[in-house]
């Protein structure tokens, strides 16, 4: 015979687990082309049931440039260390590269063709009806971060 108290957390469980709240999950690529993602050895998804977030994807954007030589920046902008920028030409012919001074370029078009693969640990979310799967990024583990 269920008490009081468990009838009312049964209750409970069902409506939460009924209005379908969001769940974050982790998975590998297992496979790239077409698209397969194991989260679990009983639950492999395949293409059909992913959204993938774009920056995961092949795709293009228009971008500008600006150089200038030297130009520092401190270890808060750029990750953990000081960095300074460099670049480097060469033309056909010469014997050594030669340094940029100052290099601009307007629209350019970047074609950005690091997609998923295989191995790539990802952060997916279960679309609400439980049918669906955002992948929304790749992730590293604490001692492979840098």
């Amino acid at each position: 015979m269920m008490s009081l108290l468990d009838l009312i957390k049964t209750t409970a469980m069902a409506a939460f687990q009924a209005s379908n709240p969001v769940n974050i999950v982790v998975g590998e690529v297992i496979e790239s082309k077409p698209l397969k993602i194991e989260v679990h050895s009983k639950l492999i998804l395949t293409d059909e049931f992913l959204l993938v977030a774009e920056h995961l994807t092949r795709h293009e954007r228009i971008v500008s440039l600006a150089y200038e030589h030297t130009q520092n920046f401190s270890s808060g902008r750029m990750g953990d260390a000081l960095k300074q920028a460099s670049s480097t030409r060469k033309n056909i012919g010469e014997s050594a590269p030669n340094p940029y001074e100052k290099y601009e370029m307007k629209y350019a078009q970047f074609i950005y063709e690091d997609g998923l693969k295989i191995a790539d640990k990802v952060v997916l979310h279960r679309v609400q009806g439980g049918q669906k799967y955002f992948v929304s990024d790749r992730y590293k583990e604490g001692d492979s971060v840098w």
